[in-house]
């Protein structure tokens, strides 16, 4: 591969970067020093010319590195928003491309090659390239034309960041595809869920725990309140055959474990000010740099403020003069598995033997002998093969979609029937959005494309694999890599929907109890721990009286865990069970307040105790059946097993154990860790830690204690690839605020690299971008370039 530079060898594994959304987890190693063009890319310079041939344009930086871009035209505007986007996080743009277009290796190594081989045959490239045939040549699609030319003119003018001097590779020309890749990967993140695997794989190895994996939780905390499903499905069996290996050798690529989001609105009917109140935060991977992107875009179309993703000209959710929105993941399970009867390499469907579409594609692969992968694609998707077991997988995402254009017209909605109108067009992921509009008006809507799946006439769910010689479960008006028509999946209204609601809020958990068609089970739908704290703080406020912005910013900190009120009892009534040095240890939580904050001693047992407590419950059988912990069922499930349950029963002793004693088992493990680690309060375990893909220490934000937990509203995960709250922002008439986890610039030598990451571990807020004045960091002037 061409560079300026010599390589610098020694990487390590890849494979992390694609277990996590974005850019979760260190994977270049480094042995070589920095050379001195490294350091070109501290050379930023304000006050700077560029030519734009679009149009005039300029970008002005506010106080904590957030651009406001202001241009004649939305091209002009487009182009510019390119050249900053590429100024400010080039590499992680560079990154995401990568990934989702199977080319890691080619810049980081043979580490990368089993990445790159799951999304080639995958074709998430094809996809891409199907949607671009269907923008070329439309207004949107010469944004995105003029959006790559502002950030290839960046490359080709500016030097370029710190990341590529220090692997000695240079990003190649950004294209319109490269965009929706970007945008792919934002989808396979929160949607390409192969639960449909994992269900197939326990039904085979351990078919009693199915019991564990009902189609709804049992609770009342539906996002649209309704009454509870009448009874769990229990879909026949649609395929004998075996699926663990296949599972196994795409689970790091699956949908992370974890991932959320909170968001709500309140009408101006409980209010202070008598205007409705909106706040969102979405839990994503924490990221250095973030994984969300500030800006303000203004255009004689458009004037809007927000976060977005690096490598998109438009704002995802923000507001603009008319309206604010918020989103969170629905869960919808819209990822389908199929098996087929095979003879002499080839598949049976509709009643004759068809070849698999198949080409072979060549991954290469830097310092390494480049290697090939076969492509196979069956009339429903790509073909995943592992240990001669086969499925193939159809996705939303695996087809031209309008996801693009539909985020660029609802930033420009000028009411919230214009902005209804934009979700119509917005295919996946589907996603839970909440809206209120200037004249006053709340919305909910969880948009997006839900497939209707059939066997021999009859509707029926999704949580299998289905037997695709027969045709089952297929999608009907479903064209992968080609235009769909969606004949065969759910009318847009009828979507459960709320217009003009007091107040709605919605945490991952299931929209409500009876859609009318099918939309996910337990295994894609979290625990509806947040969605209960949210749910009674605001019902709290609206009935004490007016909401102000201080309430919403009070319930978006709330530390307050349910999961501790449901788990503590069970710990405290096991303590007979308990060693002396256990029940010592037990009593820090029989007056605990059940706060998840970093300097309390009972929010460490608790968080320590729970994280092992599943485990402890369900390893025995689990283990034994070739099951690892990423099986085990949702903590709602474990937390109302009786006490008695079989699964608490240790297989492997003699005795018969319940819940009591797992329980007291399980504190005695506690026990140990804390003295073996010396941990004193739940901040010396609730660590934020977040790194950036390079193992180079500089790079890395500070390691900081934090609070929350994952059930707990201010939500934060340590361990790992952190996972927390990835932009928190309200919008109120008292004016809206934010803040990120982290800072705006992806350049280490700027002054924006971290500066907001103590506000965020902090639970602090600032000004939510609203534009700014002064003289602009740089100016476009009408042009060639």
């Amino acid at each position: 591969m061409a560079s300026r530079w010599t390589r610098v060898t020694g990487v390590v594994c890849v494979l992390a970067l694609a277990a996590v959304f974005v850019f979760g987890g260190q994977f270049v190693g480094l042995t070589a020093p920095f050379s001195g063009s490294a350091w070109d890319a501290v050379d930023q310079p304000d006050g700077i010319t560029v030519e734009n041939p679009y149009g005039e344009a300029t970008v002005t930086y506010d106080d904590r590195g957030v651009p406001t871009i202001e241009a004649e035209n939305e091209r002009a505007l487009a182009y510019a928003t390119g050249y900053v986007q590429a100024r400010d996080r080039l590499f992680q743009m560079d990154l995401t491309r990568r990934l989702m277009g199977g080319r890691l290796a080619a810049a980081f190594g043979e580490q990368a090659v089993e990445s790159d081989r799951f999304h080639r045959r995958m074709g998430f490239e094809d996809a891409a390239e199907a949607t671009w045939r269907r923008l070329n040549g439309t207004e949107h699609g010469e944004k995105l034309s003029a959006y790559s030319s502002g950030v290839n003119h960046y490359v080709e003018t500016r030097p370029l960041p710190l990341e590529f001097e220090l692997n000695g590779y240079e990003p190649a020309r950004w294209t319109p595809v490269d965009t929706l890749l970007v945008g792919q990967q934002i989808s396979w993140g929160l949607s390409g869920s192969f639960a449909d695997l994992r269900r197939e794989a326990i039904a085979q190895e351990l078919p009693r725990a199915l019991s564990l994996y009902p189609a709804a939780l049992d609770h009342d905390e539906a996002i649209i309140r309704g009454d509870r499903p009448g009874h769990d499905w229990e879909p026949p069996a649609d395929s004998n055959a075996s699926v663990q290996a296949v599972y196994e050798s795409v689970r790091e690529f699956d949908t992370e474990a974890g991932l959320g989001s909170n968001n709500w609105v309140v009408s101006g009917e409980y209010t202070a000010s008598g205007e409705p109140i909106l706040a969102n935060d979405p839990h994503l991977t924490l990221t250095a740099p973030p994984v969300w992107y500030e800006m303000r875009l203004e255009s004689p179309e458009a004037n809007v403020s927000g976060a977005g993703f690096a490598g998109i000209p438009f704002v995802i959710i923000g507001a603009n003069d008319d309206v604010a929105w918020g989103v969170t993941n629905v869960g919808a399970d819209v990822t389908d598995a199929y098996s087929y009867e095979w003879r002499d390499g080839q598949y049976r469907y509709e009643g004759e033997y068809r070849d698999p579409e198949t080409h072979t594609e060549t991954i290469e692969v830097a310092d390494g002998e480049d290697t090939n992968v076969t492509v196979r694609r069956t009339v429903h998707g790509p073909l995943l093969e592992r240990e001669n077991q086969t499925v193939a997988v159809a996705w939303t995402g695996l087809t031209a979609t309008t996801q693009s254009r539909a985020i660029d017209d609802i930033s420009s909605a000028e009411n919230l029937t214009a902005f209804e109108d934009g979700l119509r067009e917005f295919d996946l992921p589907a996603q839970n959005f909440v809206a209120i509009g200037r004249d006053g008006g709340t919305l909910y809507y969880p948009a997006g494309k839900y497939p209707i799946r059939t066997v021999d006439g009859e509707v029926v769910p999704g949580d299998r694999v289905f037997n695709g010689s027969a045709g089952h479960g297929e999608w009907r008006g479903f064209e992968p890599y080609g235009r769909s028509n969606w004949s065969g999946f759910v009318d847009f209204e009828d979507i459960p929907h709320l217009e003009d609601p007091g107040y709605v809020s919605t945490a991952n958990q299931r929209v409500v109890d009876d859609p009318g068609f099918y939309l996910g089970t337990s295994m894609t739908f979290a625990s509806p721990y947040r969605g209960m704290r949210i749910n009674d703080l605001l019902a709290e406020r609206v009935e004490n009286g007016s909401v102000t912005r201080e309430d919403i910013v009070a319930i978006q900190r709330d530390t307050h865990s349910a999961a501790a009120e449901q788990f503590v009892p069970q710990i405290l009534n096991a303590t007979d069970e308990m060693s002396p040095e256990s029940r010592e240890l037990a009593r820090d939580l029989d007056e605990w307040d059940y706060e998840m904050d970093r300097d309390s001693r009972g929010a460490l047992v608790f968080s320590l105790w729970l994280d092992r407590y599943r485990n402890q419950t369900f390893a025995d059988e689990y283990n034994a059946n070739n099951l690892d912990d990423s099986y085990h069922p949702r903590y709602w499930v474990l937390q109302n097993l009786p006490a008695d349950s079989r699964w608490f029963d240790d297989v492997t002793t003699p005795g018969v154990e319940d819940r009591a004693d797992i329980a007291a088992r399980t504190m005695q493990r506690v026990r140990e860790e804390i003295d073996r680690e010396g941990y004193e309060t739940y901040g010396d375990y609730n660590v934020v830690d977040v790194d950036h893909p390079f193992p180079v220490g500089f790079l890395d934000y500070p390691e900081r204690p934090t609070d929350g937990s994952p059930f707990t509203v201010r939500n934060f995960r340590a361990g790992g690839s952190p996972v927390g709250s990835s932009y928190r922002f309200v919008v109120a008439d008292a004016g809206s605020i934010a803040v990120l986890p982290g800072g705006n610039s992806g350049n280490y030598f700027s002054g924006h690299y971290a500066d907001q990451f103590d506000l965020w571990r902090n639970g602090e807020y600032r000004p939510f971008p609203t534009g700014t004045e002064g003289d602009p960091t740089i100016t476009f002037e009408e042009g060639d370039s």
